[in-house]
């Protein structure tokens, strides 16, 4: 069965462009506007994490329980990668990377469960 993004041709976010987009817009590059922009994109990107993971829990609960299961452990051990990873990365890459790391990951993360979803 093809997704409905599949059957409709949607296409997922492009949260990188939305970064540029409001990078470009606040008219300067610095550290106050990298957070805000990458703040704002990384919550996007986390609302899209929070209703795939919903949709893919949903499904797995019903026809394979053993797999969602697997998906909450690997969910929580996501989630202690990226605070840990980004964590580090604030305090010896530089501060910007405690909005942009999550940032990134997230996009990541929505686009790995994308593929769970069969999006």
């Amino acid at each position: 069965m093809l997704s409905p993004a599949l059957v409709l041709g949607a296409s997922p976010p492009d949260y990188m462009g939305q970064y540029d987009r409001c990078l470009r817009d606040a008219g300067v590059t610095n550290n106050g506007t990298v957070g805000a922009c990458a703040e704002g994109v990384s919550a996007a990107a986390k609302r899209e994490i929070n209703a795939l993971y919903a949709r893919v829990q949903a499904r797995l609960a019903n026809d394979y329980p053993d797999d969602a299961t697997k998906l909450e452990q690997t969910q929580k051990a996501w989630l202690a990668y990226r605070n840990g990873q980004c964590a580090l990365a604030g305090a010896h890459v530089g501060s910007p990377m405690y909005e942009y790391c999550p940032m990134l990951l997230n996009i990541s993360r929505a686009a790995e469960l994308r593929e769970l979803a069969g999006d």
